[in-house]
């Protein structure tokens, strides 16, 4: 799944407690609708931290859809970085459902860093670990087919939501599968959205979606989602599964 860096694609990573802390404290709960967009064009003066719902970070492009970067799921700040250090990028992030977060001022980030040398450090860490993971994901666009970069995606999301672990793979034998060997998908994401986070259009990740059904890999239960970890069978990693069946381009 991973191939340059510890952190997984597509996906931030959680922030520190400290962190989570520190909004639940001095935050101001702040209600966004699907699509809205808290932040974009540069503004530096919003910081927030996501309680419930999921937003990406996503960059406008010549075309009719968006470019996801990352996608963030509760637990996570958005904008910590442009804002801890009063600096600007041109990323919009957008709710892509109904989103619950934090609003903070940046200068309560930044007393904090000041107050204890190690919350510096540690943010340090984090935004590294969440570069690393938006790199990630660039990375398996670049140099995977459409079909191993949708089941990196999938299994991304299992191991962002505590799901699955790094190194797992199938734990289902040959034979025929019941639903209780399938995971649940945990975030409410559509094949047009999952195309704009894979630089792929709705049509190629709904038929990669019928093949899996075909070979009884995905199911469907009502609007939920159902996934066989034996779709992540030989899913290459550089750390847990070097000598993967499943190669990227650039090992080939």
């Amino acid at each position: 799944m991973r191939q340059i860096f510890r952190s997984i694609p597509y996906f931030l990573p959680a922030d520190p407690d400290w962190v989570r802390e520190l909004f639940l404290e001095h935050g101001r709960a702040v209600r966004f609708a699907a699509g809205e967009t808290l932040k974009w064009g540069g503004e530096a003066r919003r910081l927030f931290f996501l309680t419930s719902g999921l937003c990406a970070y996503t960059l406008d492009t010549t075309e009719s859809r968006p470019a996801i970067l990352s996608v963030i799921a509760p637990g996570r700040a958005m904008g910590d970085l442009t804002a801890s250090i009063n600096n600007r990028c041109n990323i919009r992030t957008t709710a892509l459902v109904e989103s619950d977060v934090l609003l903070l001022e940046p200068e309560r980030l930044t007393a904090a860093f000041e107050a204890k040398s190690q919350f510096a450090s540690s943010e340090i860490a984090n935004v590294i670990a969440k570069e690393e993971s938006i790199i990630e994901g660039m990375t398996a666009n670049f140099t995977r087919s459409p079909e191993e970069r949708l089941k990196v995606f999938l299994k991304a999301a299992f191991v962002n939501a505590g799901m699955l672990p790094l190194g797992a793979s199938s734990g289902a034998g040959s034979g025929d599968r019941s639903e209780d060997e399938f995971l649940e998908f945990p975030y409410a994401l559509s094949a047009e959205r999952m195309g704009e986070a894979l630089n792929l259009n709705r049509v190629s990740v709904a038929k990669l979606f019928s093949k899996w059904r075909r070979e009884e890999l995905v199911a469907r239960r009502g609007r939920t989602l159902l996934v066989s970890t034996a779709l992540f069978a030989d899913l290459f990693d550089w750390i847990e599964n070097p000598g993967a069946a499943t190669l990227p381009d650039w090992r080939r």
